[in-house]
């Protein structure tokens, strides 16, 4: 996208309207399988009809944010499985007016 650049301010990850989402895809899980990420799986409801992620195994209740969301220590975040993250955060944000409504840094000028 045009003129977008990360500025790792963690809004993307973060439990916000239309920005963080709680399901994958089906291609997510089977890649993550192939990989042997169990780590990863453990946190998704593959039980579900939609793949509900970042699940608590133990308590079945969401986690309320993404597990691999690390924050740096300059108020900055990190993706942990960045590598093989899910296809909608790869995909994230989708246009400029959905990081702007969903409080994306990445537009603003440097």
């Amino acid at each position: 996208m045009e003129k977008f650049r990360c500025k790792q301010c963690g809004h993307c990850c973060l439990n916000l309207t239309d920005a963080y989402c709680n399901s994958v895809l089906d291609e997510d899980v089977n890649r993550w399988k192939s990989e042997d990420r169990d780590d990863i799986l453990k946190f998704v409801d593959q039980s579900s009809f939609f793949n509900d992620i970042w699940i608590d195994q133990e308590t079945g209740e969401e986690l309320g944010r993404c597990p691999w969301l690390k924050k740096l220590s300059n108020n900055k975040y990190t993706c942990r499985i960045h590598h093989t993250k899910p296809t909608h955060c790869r995909n994230y944000p989708y246009s400029k007016r959905h990081a702007l409504t969903t409080g994306c840094k990445g537009f603003d000028p440097d």
